[in-house]
């Protein structure tokens, strides 16, 4: 805009006529905008006051606070307001704080908020295209029918022999660094992606040797894009109309070629193994049995193999660390744990599987109360796909419900971390408390207040393999170690440059051994 004045003065000095129309059109923009920006005023909606060309998301695209925090600060200033109005730059969009709400949009009324708001050119990410997230409509169906047989109780259980062997060979690693400081997450996600491999391609990933494992730098570079394709990233989040006009991909060109090469070698040693009259019980078997059935092609078995790479890993990571931490910073806690899990496996003769893991309920508490402090995906965006009537929860003087109407296309925010933080469904929420989820404490508000892994019909699919391995990795390392914070230990803070939500500074922690 100052630009804009200073070429508007240049222009009036030099040749003023010729400046009138520039002049004119400029302030009919800055007109319509404004009028543009009194959109929830005029509908009566609570609102943060938005700025100049970016509504109410410069904070989050300047990186200096993440969307989630702006989340929570727009959540604490209206406590009385069902939902509330922001812009996405010039756009209405809508956060939403009754539980009662929540849950009619992720359940009841799914059909008018089937999408998720992030934009994706399915031409220049041909793999990503079959990510259940990113997918909408009939593909969107068609990835969830591929992907459900893949994570059923039965399978998990299945799979459980590998993992506790993935989680034998994670115990020995971190022996190995006992007394040194360690980085939570970084460590967990050796863990993860070890896990994941080994449940999804049958092989070793080498992630805890001490040179860089092919499947750890790969996972990396998922996340390293190149500098437009971050631009685009974080415009898809806050400015999709934008996005959609830089035509570059997500995934870089050696992510896509090396998923492509692994999944296809893959195919064939197989292929060669059943004429020999072997076979394997993994994930990625799960899918070639569906292959002729369901009528897959190479580039959607590719894109659903990188799917449970990419989502079996990073998110699973996170919590693990998190938990780490937490008991960490509180070893009244991790103690507890320790008995517990102590005491389930002396009555199970010592032997950890897949049935002992669920009956540790100390354990099951201790995940929940991370994922509740510390929720991977601490926002939830949705997109309108059908007009929609929206609830204030109020009735005029008639007696008649009062409610705004929702356009086709408006966005639909849902703070996880504002509603997972609020005293009045989450008691003292700042403390780490993993008994609130206890039978006797447990308390059943109206609508949804704990959705770490969503809710309803996009709900995510590998929920129980995450909780499995997230519960397997702690019982490994609290039976084994006494974990407490290290030298450089920084307290929490969320890194606004991070699309999950995780710590700025590292969590750094150190082991010694019981």
């Amino acid at each position: 805009m100052i630009v804009s004045a200073i070429l508007v003065v240049g222009l009036f000095y030099h040749n003023p006529l010729a400046a009138v129309p520039i002049v004119v059109v400029l302030g009919l923009l800055y007109w319509l905008v404004k009028y543009n920006y009194r959109f929830w005023e005029i509908d009566g909606v609570p609102h943060p006051k938005p700025s100049m060309l970016t509504g109410n998301l410069a904070p989050a695209l300047l990186m200096k606070k993440h969307i989630c925090q702006l989340a929570s600060d727009w959540y604490n200033a209206y406590p009385n307001a069902t939902f509330v109005g922001y812009f996405k730059q010039f756009t209405p969009a809508i956060m939403v704080r009754d539980p009662e709400l929540v849950k009619n949009i992720l359940t009841r009324d799914f059909e008018c908020f089937a999408s998720n708001d992030f934009v994706l050119d399915t031409a220049q990410d041909p793999l990503l295209a079959h990510d259940a997230f990113f997918a909408t409509g009939s593909q969107w169906k068609r990835a969830r029918t591929l992907l459900t047989p893949s994570f059923t109780g039965a399978k998990i259980k299945q799979l459980f022999p590998i993992m506790n062997s993935v989680a034998e060979a994670f115990e020995t690693y971190v022996g190995q660094h006992v007394a040194k400081e360690l980085e939570a997450k970084e460590l967990a996600a050796r863990f993860t992606t070890q896990n994941v491999v080994a449940c999804t391609f049958g092989v070793d990933g080498e992630c805890f040797a001490e040179s860089e494992s092919e499947f750890r730098r790969m996972g990396k570079k998922v996340f390293e894009t190149s500098l437009l394709a971050t631009i685009r990233l974080i415009l898809s989040l806050f400015l999709p109309a934008i996005a959609q006009r830089i035509p570059v991909p997500f995934l870089l060109k050696d992510v896509d070629q090396w998923i492509r090469s692994l999944v296809s070698s893959q195919v064939q040693k197989r292929s060669k193994m059943e004429d020999e009259g072997a076979s394997n019980n993994d994930l990625l078997q799960s899918l070639i049995n569906n292959r002729e059935k369901q009528n897959i092609s190479q580039t959607e078995l590719t894109g659903h193999a990188l799917t449970i790479f990419l989502e079996g890993f990073e998110t699973s990571s996170a919590v693990i660390g998190c938990a780490l931490y937490q008991l960490a910073i509180n070893p009244e806690e991790q103690e507890r744990l320790y008995l517990e899990i102590q005491k389930q496996l002396e009555a199970n003769e010592g032997k950890v599987d897949f049935d002992v893991l669920q009956k540790i309920e100390y354990l099951e508490w201790v995940v929940l109360e991370t994922l509740r402090m510390h929720p991977p995906a601490a926002i939830m965006q949705k997109l309108s796909t059908q007009k929609y009537i929206m609830r204030r929860g109020q009735r005029d003087s008639q007696g008649h419900d009062m409610g705004v109407y929702v356009r086709e296309g408006t966005p639909i925010l849902i703070p996880i971390l504002a509603i997972h933080m609020d005293p009045k469904y989450h008691p003292e929420p700042q403390k780490f408390d993993p008994e609130r989820f206890s039978p006797e404490r447990k308390v059943e508000h109206r609508g949804t207040v704990f959705l770490p892994f969503g809710e309803g019909p996009r709900m995510c699919l590998g929920m129980r393999f995450a909780q499995a391995q997230v519960k397997l990795a702690l019982l490994k390392l609290i039976l084994s170690y006494r974990v407490r914070t290290g030298p450089n230990h920084k307290p929490f803070a969320v890194d606004p440059r991070s699309i999950i939500y995780q710590s700025k500074y590292g969590l750094r922690l150190v082991f010694e051994k019981r």
